[in-house]
């Protein structure tokens, strides 16, 4: 591999330094917000997950598609549905 030298003031690495700081924590954020919510999530808490409140959720979400597991009333968001609906939607 070539390595090719290059002299970089102060200010602009200060701002790598920082663009690479907040990227980094980004990454741990989202890292940390998957391991905190577990697969099967009740509506409460897959709003939570998905950061809106329980009503919006159940407007937005559910009435929009979400697929929703419901074994004789007991209902449950699988997380990877959620977040593949979250994709599909982006604009």
């Amino acid at each position: 591999m070539a390595v090719i030298p290059m002299e970089i003031d102060d200010q602009a690495m200060n701002q790598i330094k920082a663009t690479f700081l907040q990227s980094a924590q980004e990454a741990f954020k989202a890292v940390s917000k998957r391991q905190t919510f577990g697969r099967y999530m009740n509506i409460k808490t897959a709003s939570k997950y998905a950061n809106v409140d329980e009503n919006t959720f159940k407007k937005k979400f559910i009435n929009a598609g979400l697929k929703v597991i419901d074994l004789d009333g007991l209902q449950r968001i699988d997380k990877q549905d959620l977040d593949k609906f979250m994709d599909e939607n982006k604009i």
